[in-house]
C-alpha cells in the first residue's frame, strides 16, 4: 500500500479535499469534524491519535494579564481549526470574549505561526502566538492548555464517508501502520527527532527533545477515539451554531477497525 504524504495548512482545508475526492485519509482536529456534519454525516473519524488540546498560548513579555490582551491580535492557523478553538478557550478562561476583546488573525499554517514567532515583537500592537514560540525566542507561556482532564479530539484520522464505503479493504492496512508509526515515535527517539525537525522546520535539539518528550508521552498506545471529547466540543460549538449539538456521535466514529 502506497501512501503519499501531502500537507494541508488547517483542518478546514483538509476537510473541503476530502469532500472533493482529492485524498483519501485525512489527519485533522478539532471542530472541522463536528462543523462539516452539522447538515449529514459526510466525515467518519477512525482513530484518535491525540485526545488533548495539545497547546500553549505563548505572548510577548508585555501581556501579563487580561487588560493586556484586549485589541491585540492572535495568530491562528484558520477560521474554524483547532488553533482558532483555542484561541477561544483561552480567551473565555480569562475573562474575554474571543469576539469584542481581540482580534483573531489567519496566518495560514504551524510553521507560518512559528516564523512569525521568530520575527520578533516589532509591531505596534504584539500578537499573542500559539502553540510552540519557546521563551528563547522572547516569548512567555501563559497558559498551557494540555493540563487537566479535559478531553479534545486533537488529532484524528478520518475519511469521507464515501471513501469509507468503497474502501474498507485499505483500512485496516493504513490503521496498522498508524499504529506502527506511534510505536516507533514512542520508542525511537533519534528518528522522531528528525522527522519533527523536518515536518516543522526546526533544528533546534532543546526544542526537538521538548517536542517529543511531549508527544511521546500524550499519543495514544491504543488510539481509539473518546467520544466524550466530541461531545463536549459539539457543546461548546453549539453556542455559536445550534445544529453543532445535533451532530449525533456514533454517527460519525467508527473505531471498529481500530479495535480489529
Amino acid at each position: 500500500m502506497r501512501v503519499d504524504l501531502i500537507y494541508i495548512g488547517g483542518s478546514a482545508q483538509l476537510v473541503q479535499s476530502m469532500l472533493a475526492g482529492e485524498i483519501g485519509f485525512g489527519v485533522g482536529g478539532g471542530p472541522s469534524i463536528i462543523n462539516v456534519n452539522s447538515q449529514r454525516t459526510s466525515i467518519v473519524a477512525v482513530e484518535r491519535t491525540l485526545n488533548r488540546m495539545i497547546m500553549k498560548i505563548m505572548a510577548s513579555s508585555q501581556i501579563k494579564t487580561p487588560a493586556d490582551i484586549r485589541g491585540k491580535r492572535i495568530a491562528i492557523t484558520r477560521y474554524g481549526t483547532s488553533t482558532d478553538f483555542a484561541a477561544g478557550l483561552f480567551l473565555r478562561s480569562w475573562g474575554l470574549s474571543p469576539e469584542k476583546d481581540a482580534v483573531i488573525l489567519q496566518v495560514g499554517s504551524v510553521p507560518n505561526i512559528v516564523a512569525s514567532c521568530r520575527a520578533g515583537p516589532a509591531r505596534p500592537k504584539p500578537i499573542l502566538r500559539l502553540p510552540i514560540c519557546r521563551r528563547r525566542m522572547g516569548f512567555a507561556e501563559l497558559v498551557d492548555l494540555s493540563k487537566g482532564d479535559i478531553y479534545y479530539p486533537f488529532t484524528y484520522v478520518a475519511v469521507s464517508a464515501a471513501f469509507l464505503a468503497k474502501n474498507r479493504n485499505l483500512m485496516r492496512p493504513f490503521l496498522a501502520a498508524s499504529v506502527e508509526g506511534i510505536r516507533r515515535f514512542k520508542t525511537d527517539k533519534p528518528f522522531a527527532k528528525k522527522l519533527i525537525a523536518k515536518y516543522l522546520r526546526i533544528n533546534d535539539d532543546k526544542i526537538l527533545e521538548e517536542t517529543h518528550q511531549l508527544f511521546s508521552e500524550l499519543f495514544e498506545r491504543v488510539p481509539y477515539v473518546k467520544r466524550e471529547g466530541l461531545v463536549s466540543l459539539a457543546q461548546i460549538l453549539a453556542e455559536k451554531d445550534p445544529k453543532a449539538e445535533a451532530v449525533k456521535i456514533d454517527a460519525i466514529v467508527d473505531d471498529r477497525f481500530v479495535r480489529e
